[in-house]
């Protein structure tokens, strides 16, 4: 390359703004590797399979007015009424999940045991839950109806029997089956046997370390937090939604009844991921938008203080071809240099974030990715200015040569 000698040179002339440019170039892709990074673990926990009907499910619940208000008939009742109407599928009490409210606790595979606990939501169900869910029984049973306990909320009662999620099947029983295998909770010595495996429940928090680990007891519990969950006919959701919070409020006034679908509560629980993507891609997109407006200025900048310079070349036969290829090839050495930093830069950033804040690993081909992408811009920002020099007349350029 004949060019490449005096463009070196040029480039020394200029090595403050070329180094500017570069370093800012490395800066950008340091952030841009990281923020991709995060957006698409945060996209990837969004798609993630939820393991129940979502779109068809709506929720309710009531706040009693009197104090000595008897819940436990009211649930018996309304569940009896909501299994009726048109539209309706299943109808069960219970908590709702992915809604960001419920419990937990740990678990063990032998009695007696205090430490090393393996931690599961935990879900208080009656034999409709799984169909009111739409989720999918892999193996084993439902529960029945004599397996169903109504309890009060100081009651130390345990089952017998419990359903539990796949994926808490293989972290409590790694490489065996889990069906049939009896379980413990906390420190306790009180089987319980798993009658029933279902594919996925990400319990109520979505976010959390333990989503997908969910366990389901044979018990409707005597308590202010619960939910309605109520799977309708595909399409018919609205519209049971609308006819619900009529016939829960006309079957009994004396509360205040909420209705809400499930997708409303499971977008609420994924607001911050969702804003996270919406701030971090804007970042993206601006700390793009400004490295091109610099390559741009700087190619213009430098363009300007070359007219004359060009001039000559036009004169001496350069073709407006030549020209342009100076000033991207000029770019490409500039851009190259700072996306070199910028690979450097970006596992080191990375690395950082990994031990300090839990942020995933930053794979090279994301990486390279990001440069290829950054690469690309940096020639588009510098191909309009460079065709602008290749246009410079000869005559113009050389007029007071």
């Amino acid at each position: 390359m004949l060019e490449l000698r005096p463009i070196l040179s040029a480039l020394w002339r200029h090595k403050i703004s070329a180094l500017l440019i570069a370093v800012q170039l490395g800066l950008t892709l340091a952030i841009v590797g990281n923020a991709t990074v995060v957006i698409q673990e945060r996209m990837d926990t969004i798609a993630r399979p939820t393991g129940v009907a979502v779109e068809d499910i709506v929720t309710a619940n009531f706040m009693p007015i009197p104090k000595d208000y008897d819940r436990m008939e009211a649930f018996r009742l309304d569940l009896d009424m909501m299994r009726q109407l048109p539209g309706v599928v299943a109808a069960t009490v219970s908590r709702a999940p992915l809604a960001g409210g419920g419990s937990s606790a740990g678990f063990h595979t032998k009695p007696n045991q205090e430490i090393g606990a393996t931690n599961s939501a935990t879900f208080r169900v009656d034999e409709h839950f799984i169909d009111a869910l739409g989720m999918r029984l892999v193996a084993g049973r439902n529960f029945t109806a004599n397996e169903i306990r109504e309890i009060g909320r100081e009651s130390t009662w345990q089952p017998d029997t419990t359903v539990i999620t796949q994926q808490l099947a293989d972290k409590l029983f790694a490489g065996g089956e889990a069906l049939g295998k009896s379980i413990y909770y906390g420190g306790g010595d009180h089987p319980m046997e798993i009658v029933g495996i279902v594919e996925r429940n990400l319990g109520p928090w979505p976010n959390s370390p333990i989503a997908g680990n969910s366990i389901f007891l044979p018990m409707i519990m005597d308590t202010q937090w619960f939910d309605y969950i109520i799977r309708a006919e595909p399409g018919q959701r609205d519209a049971v939604a609308k006819l619900l919070q009529e016939k829960l409020a006309e079957r009994d006034p004396r509360r205040v009844v909420d209705v809400k679908t499930l997708e409303e509560q499971l977008n609420r629980s994924y607001a911050g991921d969702n804003t996270m993507i919406t701030v971090l891609s804007g970042v993206v997109g601006l700390l793009t938008f400004i490295v091109a407006l610099g390559i741009v200025g700087l190619t213009v900048f430098w363009i300007t203080q070359r007219q004359k310079q060009i001039g000559v070349r036009r004169a001496l036969g350069a073709t407006r071809t030549a020209i342009s290829r100076y000033f991207l090839l000029e770019n490409l050495l500039i851009a190259a240099s700072g996306i070199a930093i910028g690979v450097a830069a970006a596992q080191i950033f990375n690395h950082f974030l990994a031990s300090e804040f839990d942020q995933p690993a930053l794979p090279l081909s994301t990486t390279l990715t990001c440069a290829l992408i950054l690469l690309g811009v940096s020639l588009a920002a510098a191909l309009v200015p460079a065709l602008r020099a290749a246009n410079i007349s000869p005559a113009t350029a050389t007029r007071s040569v």
